[in-house]
């Protein structure tokens, strides 16, 4: 992942917060401590949590997000043809593939879709979402991963990218009904895989 520190793995995770906790929590962070046009990027750092969150996305496939792959549906925005980056099959050539990622605009977690819909206002249709500097004229540039996870932890001290991704498809699996299947035909993720992102079932209950 490129930030030089060790990697905290998904047993470390000590506590699976809610749509309103992550919510409040980025509202509430201070962020990174810029010191030019501080207002417009502390939103484009928290559409940046924001959206790692809701798609379940790795750092790499949001990074490559443009405005102009965004759609406004009845009760979501629709985000087409993320492009994916695990795609490799040991021993096989990569293939290019692709998923939809729907940000809803209703229920609990709408309020952190409309963290990002705040800060694409500030964008034109083919900008990308991250550029490293948000200066007119000065879009070229695209943030690594590693400003990327720098990023989410000025927001989110104790989460990581990789830990927003679990959250996120931990939650489906909850309003999903336990549907391991659907989660991961969505995520794009080996269903062996991703039962290792979901919390047993026991650990949602208190001790009885």
């Amino acid at each position: 992942m490129g930030t030089g520190e060790k990697r905290r793995t998904l047993k470390e995770i000590p506590y699976y917060p809610t749509p309103q906790e992550l919510y409040e929590a980025i509202i509430k962070s201070e962020g990174w401590p810029y010191k030019k046009n501080r207002e417009l990027y502390l939103k484009r750092d928290r559409a940046l949590v924001a959206l790692l969150y809701l798609g379940g996305l790795r750092v790499s496939e949001a990074l490559r997000i443009r405005k102009n792959q965004f759609i406004e549906k009845k009760d979501y925005i629709l985000i087409r043809s993320v492009e994916l980056s695990k795609s490799r099959v040991k021993g096989r050539p990569r293939r290019i593939r692709f998923r939809d990622v729907r940000l809803p605009l209703k229920g609990e977690r709408a309020p952190l879709t409309h963290l990002v819909l705040d800060y694409l206002k500030h964008l034109d249709d083919d900008d990308r979402l991250f550029p490293w500097s948000l200066e007119k004229n000065k879009y070229g540039q695209i943030i690594g991963c590693k400003r990327a996870w720098q990023v989410v932890k000025s927001i989110l001290p104790e989460s990581t990218c990789h830990w927003l991704r679990a959250y996120c498809e931990d939650y489906l699996y909850s309003v999903w009904e336990g549907d391991l299947l659907a989660v991961s035909d969505y995520i794009k993720v080996d269903a062996r895989t991703l039962q290792q992102y979901i919390r047993k079932r026991y650990e949602r209950y208190p001790v009885a």
